[in-house]
């Protein structure tokens, strides 16, 4: 049986952050619920590439990137706009409660989740990377 995208990611952070898989949710948020740092991403960007067999960039783990508007419309000397505020709020609901005016773009990796990941790799899978 082939495993889905969200397990496979699942497998790629258990080994990346010595945690079981099962312990791992689709919503499990990268950082704030499973502990990942900088490094951990960069290291599950690697295994993800191998294990899925296609590169990935800076820009596909970038939730920013993901909003569909240009980089001037997220944000404003680091400091996210409130269209891109409002269009947070509405993709991750509650979970992006804790941006406020002020908050800068380095805060959205707090929302990033193994789903979000999911979503972009299925979507390269999909166009052919």
């Amino acid at each position: 049986m082939e495993l889905g995208t969200v397990e496979r990611i699942k497998k790629c952070l258990g080994e990346v952050l010595a945690i079981a898989p099962a312990d791992i949710k689709a919503h499990s948020r990268l950082i704030d619920d499973l502990g990942a740092d900088s490094l951990d991403l960069v290291e599950l960007m690697y295994l993800m590439e191998q294990e899925f067999n296609l590169r990935l960039s800076k820009k596909d783990m970038s939730l920013s990137a993901q909003l569909g508007i240009a980089d001037e419309e997220i944000h404003v000397d680091e400091v996210l706009t409130p269209k891109a505020l409002e269009l947070l709020r509405r993709r991750f609901g509650p979970a992006a409660d804790h941006l406020v005016h002020g908050s800068t773009r380095n805060q959205l990796a707090s929302l990033l989740t193994v789903g979000e990941i999911a979503k972009v790799i299925e979507k390269k899978l999909n166009h052919g990377q």
